[in-house]
């Protein structure tokens, strides 16, 4: 999808308050560890639409927050980013989700708790409401923070409208709401730990993620991007595999959202999937040094040069 796509992008999944504690020094477990604690925005979808609206884009998310001082500070803070909020739906009796995380100084995740039973508060009067949006849409970014069910309704929306459906497991234990319903999803982004769910299969080689990633693409899906850490980023469509190297900045945890954003932005702007991975690693990159409106033209020098310089590489050992 080039030229002449619609206006908005619709974001639909979570939107929750992140509440992160960061040790000074290596985590011990079971004692007290020196740190900071930091409450932030957070939440898939969230992120991702927070995102594109920095960068100028028009979207529109679609989450459930609890009627509370907590869902009201988020849809204030998602709408300094110029996204529609109106979507962000408060729900009586229920309070906002949360996610605690445990970091080690090195910004690794240690262990992390999910609160969010607000999530499952989607009713049909909801669902309906969100569908109305989907004719004008560009396309759908849309996670696992949702009840199945919800989440079947708006794919089989978008397929029925021919919308692009871009996806994302959020977690390991939320990639399993995915399996069998991932046919006809244009792009699937997610973690390597998050593929190993999706497929059933222990993956321990280049030749395992690029086999698991294939199998996939036959099954339906169009494309897929999976991030494998520090062993590089490995790209798979109908037609070829091909692996990106490691950026020299991790991309984790809401780092991987911006990833998402960039890749998203740049779906009616580059055709390849290594130029689309460029503008995502841009941007991931650039999200961890600046809060707000981006700077466009620092943002497009650096998608440049990870698609031009030697991240991407060639085949990969088959070991």
């Amino acid at each position: 999808m080039l030229e002449g796509m619609s206006e908005y992008w619709l974001c639909v999944g979570g939107a929750n308050v992140d509440v992160q504690g960061v040790t000074h020094a290596r985590l011990l477990p079971g004692t007290s560890n020196p740190g900071h604690v930091q409450q932030a925005a957070g939440g898939v979808a969230r992120n991702v639409a927070e995102n594109l609206g920095w960068l100028g884009q028009e979207v529109q998310l679609f989450a459930l927050v609890g009627e509370d001082p907590d869902g009201e500070w988020l849809r204030q803070t998602t709408a300094k980013s110029g996204v529609a909020t109106h979507g962000m739906f408060l729900i009586p009796g229920k309070s906002t989700g949360r996610y605690l995380a445990i970091r080690d100084l090195d910004g690794e995740l240690y262990s992390g708790v999910a609160d969010m039973d607000v999530n499952d508060a989607w009713t049909e009067t909801l669902v309906q409401s969100t569908l109305r949006r989907f004719p004008q849409a560009a396309g759908l970014f849309m996670d696992a923070n949702l009840p199945q069910a919800v989440m079947q309704q708006f794919l089989d929306e978008a397929k029925r409208l021919d919308k692009m459906v871009i996806v994302d497991p959020v977690s390991v234990k939320k990639a399993e709401k995915w399996r069998g319903m991932l046919d006809g999803v244009h792009l699937l982004i997610s973690s390597i730990d998050e593929i190993e769910t999706l497929s059933g299969q222990s993956l321990y080689s280049f030749y395992d993620v690029e086999r698991c990633a294939r199998k996939l693409v036959d099954e339906g899906i169009r494309q897929i991007m999976v991030n494998c850490g520090d062993a590089g980023i490995c790209l798979c469509d109908q037609k070829d595999s091909i692996w990106m190297q490691a950026p020299p900045n991790p991309i984790r945890e809401t780092a991987g959202d911006a990833f998402a954003a960039g890749v998203i932005y740049a779906q009616n702007k580059a055709s390849s999937l290594v130029e689309q991975a460029a503008y995502g690693i841009a941007l991931a990159e650039l999200s961890g040094k600046q809060k707000g409106m981006y700077d466009i033209e620092q943002f497009l020098q650096r998608k440049e040069f990870y698609a031009t310089s030697q991240l991407q590489i060639g085949d990969r050992e088959r070991g």
